[in-house]
């Protein structure tokens, strides 16, 4: 009898060891190689430590990063031999951690598509793309990578000692469709994943998502296809996470300072068991690992001379905060009128003449993190690393309304509205300590980029507006002319500020 006991618990025992573990190391909107806040967070180098940490007791493990890296990096903007570095460093050090697999992210085309596809075919990971496509000369085809197709899908197999059948998961990638390039074409993410899944359903074990959305389309995602056991998204960049029925959807914060790690738990039979998520913050707890960190300072110094080819000087503080916070995460500057907002706004302001007021789009605001301390030339690359012209503009009154209520009536988008010289009171708008008067002329400090219509909702603020009377370009001659890049206005006003 005990010795019948004894083989039952055997049993019961080697059969719960034979289940098997696939882990899936989660990244997104990752734009800086490097360690932040003095070294305090994030660092790709630190990454890879996590990921070989985690390989040596499962080798099953995959890395994920779910769109939004190539751009808008602060190094990109840089130049290295004699061009724009544009994602060459991100692209190098992801090769270097052993990602593999991606999906694009609405940054991704921020680039004309010849920058795009260097980027992709220097890839040594995989992108997937379910509902993203390519438009070449009116054709619709998918992206390529060294020539091959873009798959719309991935099944990875994997073999267990215990399993007469190799474990087969379909990974299925979708991004937003809140960039739209001429070159690019999007189809709808929910029918596209039904469709994408209800091919493969039938070939795969388990399916998950790798998705550049809102959290609200991610949930919708989620309740449209429950087949779903996994969503690893992007787009926000606070780390969340959501379990509704069947599907577990988890996003990790921006740049690194926190990755996600799933454990996806299978039986021999290769049935779902169970997922268990864990958050783990990317730290000065965790070593950097040495190839992987020289790789990231070459390009650090590399980028950093071509800043200082452009005029600026990385290293240089222009302020010291102390205990001081200039909050630029974007549940900050999209939501309201903020501290950040109001300084960028004032430099324009000062590096104009006679403006009235001054104003331009939170979407400009790339830093997503807290200054603290001491803020170098580099945090303001930071802050706005696609720099731009200060433009002043005459415009009717009747028009800057119309601006104001179409920012003001967007948070949480680019298009919501960063303002100096400006305050709503109970009877309106109002200028100068007056209310605007929709005849009557202003001049506003305004960012060129919102003057080419592409920002959100504003595609009717171009040149050709009627109630545009001037627009006014700085000299691109007169070094002195701050107007020439808003980063050299905000340098000089936080200069003067510290004296």
């Amino acid at each position: 009898m005990i010795k019948r006991y004894l083989i039952l618990l055997i049993f019961v025992f080697s059969s719960y060891a034979q289940n098997n573990e696939v882990v899936f190391v989660q990244m997104n909107d990752v734009y800086e190689i490097a360690p932040l806040e003095g070294g305090k967070y994030g660092g790709l180098a630190r990454v890879k430590t996590i990921i070989e940490r985690i390989k040596q007791s499962n080798p099953n493990t995959f890395v994920v990063l779910s769109g939004d890296f190539i751009s808008p990096s602060a190094l990109s903007t840089s130049t290295f031999d004699g061009s724009r570095i544009n994602g060459r460093q991100m692209v190098d050090v992801l090769n270097a951690i052993g990602l593999n697999f991606v999906t694009f992210g609405n940054h991704e085309f921020d680039y004309k598509q010849d920058v795009l596809q260097n980027r992709i075919n220097e890839s040594h990971f995989e992108w997937i793309s379910s509902n993203v496509k390519f438009i070449n000369n009116g054709k619709i085809t998918p992206f390529s990578q060294r020539g091959s197709d873009l798959p719309k899908y991935k099944i990875i197999k994997l073999e267990f000692n215990n399993n007469i059948q190799p474990l087969k998961i379909g990974i299925i990638g979708i991004c937003i469709n809140s960039n739209k390039q001429p070159y690019v074409e999007y189809s709808d993410y929910f029918q596209t994943a039904k469709d994408t899944y209800h091919n493969i359903m039938d070939s795969i074990d388990c399916a998950v998502a790798i998705t550049h959305l809102n959290i609200d389309d991610d949930k919708k995602l989620a309740n449209e296809l429950p087949q779903l056991k996994l969503i690893m998204g992007g787009h926000e960049h606070i780390n969340m996470h959501y379990e509704t029925v069947g599907t577990v959807i988890a996003k990790a914060d921006a740049n690194a300072k926190t990755v996600y790690i799933h454990r996806l738990l299978f039986n021999e039979k290769n049935e779902f068991i169970k997922i268990t998520s864990e958050l783990v913050k990317v730290d000065e707890s965790i070593p950097e690992d040495p190839a992987v960190k020289d790789m990231v300072d070459t390009w650090v110094t590399r980028a950093y001379k071509g800043f200082f080819d452009k005029g600026f000087d990385p290293l240089k503080m222009v302020i010291d905060l102390k205990n001081d916070t200039l909050d630029g995460r974007e549940e900050t500057v999209r939501y309201s009128q903020c501290a950040l907002g109001y300084l960028i706004g004032n430099a324009m302001f000062n590096a104009s003449k006679n403006s009235d007021l001054a104003f331009f789009n939170s979407g400009a605001i790339r830093i997503d993190d807290k200054l603290t301390g001491e803020v170098t030339q580099y945090d303001i690359i930071r802050i706005l690393p696609f720099g731009g012209k200060i433009l002043q503009v005459d415009l009717k009154g009747s028009l800057l309304k119309k601006i104001i209520e179409t920012g003001f009536n967007q948070p949480g988008s680019g298009g919501y509205l960063q303002f100096f010289g400006m305050e709503l009171t109970q009877d309106g708008y109002k200028v100068k300590g007056e209310l605007i008067d929709d005849n009557k002329i202003y001049n506003a400090a305004v960012a060129d980029y919102l003057l080419t219509g592409l920002e959100q909702n504003f595609n009717f603020l171009t040149e050709n507006n009627p109630g545009i009377i001037k627009i006014y370009e700085p000299d691109p001659i007169d070094k002195s002319d701050l107007r020439n890049d808003i980063r050299f206005a905000i340098i000089s006003w936080l200069e003067k500020w510290n004296r």
